[in-house]
């Protein structure tokens, strides 16, 4: 598959302001928190 230059840049660009956002610091806290072996329930997330 070839990705024009022009959309290449685009995505990349989205990419970087995902990064940038409390909800993907929010998951990559969450998948740390799996990989650590944590385990919640309802209560621990306020349900």
């Amino acid at each position: 598959m070839v990705v024009l230059k022009r959309e290449y840049a685009r995505l990349k660009a989205e990419n970087e302001a995902l990064r940038n956002t409390a909800l993907y610091k929010r998951l990559l806290e969450f998948e740390q928190n799996l990989a650590a072996g944590r385990v919640f329930t309802r209560e621990d997330l306020g349900f």
